[in-house]
């Protein structure tokens, strides 16, 4: 006879007893309380929690989930102002002119999302912290104005709706690219899909109460609408606050140029390699921090003689800084490497002279960092030798 404890989330929920007769369920641990913790588990969770997502899942989702309440608050005041603003309650307002500012300002987000894509597309993976930020920050901006609209001319109020819209636009572009890229860091498992869809579902639990909340704020600031304004000043600041502690509390372990010098830098004086947390910490991802460094660079502003027939890059000293031209079809362990040796241009490795990068990649490794993907915002450009 074989005694068998089954759990679930570490918590044990049955015994089994196995006999030559078969097995048999000789006691249910699980009490009501743990099958209801379960459930909300279940629903709101990725499968497999804690050990299918990253250290800093819970931190972060709980500082997103406290922002996504505030901008909850914060829209449902900024949608009254706009309904007023439009004509909602006013005689002398045509459903026609309502309906022409409507084409209007989706028009304006349509075109400032295509070009806000084409300009910044690849940078949102290269600092999906800060992008994440400015998305929540302009987010606010695009609220604030939405709130002094009523208080325009009736003939600036159309172009109003069309400039709030297209800074709406830019944070749906920043905003949801740069969650894309979180959730890809979170899914330690290879799912991303069940990451995504578990955070959908906090994010719609948050709005349900943000909705409940905002009918009862509605009262308050129809009686008093002096009221609007204290209440939108408190609600945006605890929302930039949560915001800035969601992207302060994760942890990337990509290499992007910000993460890389502070990394190269210690490396330099120190001749070690720092963790991702505690590079992380480091990181100022607010205002950014990148090199003098052009990735995929041109051949064109080169001169003297050259020799590329078995070179993977070339790297060249300009005004603006040094350059790095790639070979065609280079991966991104040859960027990471000429990333390396850009940075000995600049800043001579005194401390650890005579270490390769084969060396420095090998306790990059020892320390957990991700070198599978190079977000240093190469270029486009490569050079080809034909003969």
């Amino acid at each position: 006879m074989v005694d068998i404890r089954e759990t679930e989330d570490g918590i044990t929920v049955r015994r089994f007893t196995i006999t030559t007769n078969g097995v048999t369920c000789v006691a249910r641990h699980k009490s009501s309380a743990q099958k209801v913790t379960s459930l909300l588990k279940e629903a709101f969770l990725p499968q497999g929690y804690p050990a299918t997502v990253s250290k800093d899942y819970m931190e972060y989702q709980i500082w997103d989930t406290l922002q996504e309440l505030c901008s909850s608050l914060n829209g449902t005041l900024a949608s009254h102002a706009t309904f007023k603003g439009m004509g909602v309650g006013d005689a002398s307002a045509t459903a026609l002119g309502a309906t022409y500012t409507w084409i209007l300002k989706d028009g304006s987000g349509m075109v400032a999302n295509i070009l806000f894509a084409w300009s910044r597309g690849t940078q949102l993976d290269i600092d999906a912290k800060r992008w994440r930020l400015f998305a929540d920050v302009v987010n606010d901006l695009a609220m604030l104005i939405d709130l002094l609209s009523p208080l325009a001319p009736s003939l600036l109020f159309t172009p109003i709706m069309c400039f709030t819209t297209v800074l709406r636009s830019l944070v749906g572009v920043a905003g949801g690219c740069t969650r894309a890229t979180i959730k890809q860091h979170q899914a330690v498992a290879n799912n991303t899909a069940d990451v995504s869809a578990k955070d959908g579902s906090q994010e719609r639990l948050s709005s349900l109460i943000g909705l409940f909340l905002s009918m009862c704020l509605m009262g308050f600031v129809n009686d008093s609408p002096y009221l609007t304004w204290p209440i939108f000043l408190i609600l945006t600041c605890l929302h930039l606050y949560c915001n800035y502690k969601a992207c302060s509390c994760l942890v990337m372990c990509s290499l992007n140029p910000a993460r890389y010098a502070i990394l190269l830098d210690h490396w330099r004086i120190h001749g070690t390699v720092l963790s991702p947390e505690e590079v992380n910490k480091q990181e100022q991802f607010i205002t950014g921090r990148s090199l003098p460094v052009t990735l995929g660079a041109s051949l064109l502003n080169f001169s003297g003689p050259l020799d590329v027939s078995d070179r993977d890059y070339v790297i060249f000293n300009s005004k603006k800084g040094v350059n790095v031209a790639l070979r065609d079809g280079v991966n991104d362990d040859v960027i990471l490497d000429s990333y390396y040796h850009a940075y000995q241009e600049l800043n001579p490795l005194e401390a650890t002279k005579g270490l390769s990068y084969k060396q420095f990649k090998m306790c990059l490794e020892a320390k957990g960092w991700d070198l599978s993907f190079a977000p240093l915002g190469a270029t486009g450009i490569r050079y080809r030798v034909d003969s």
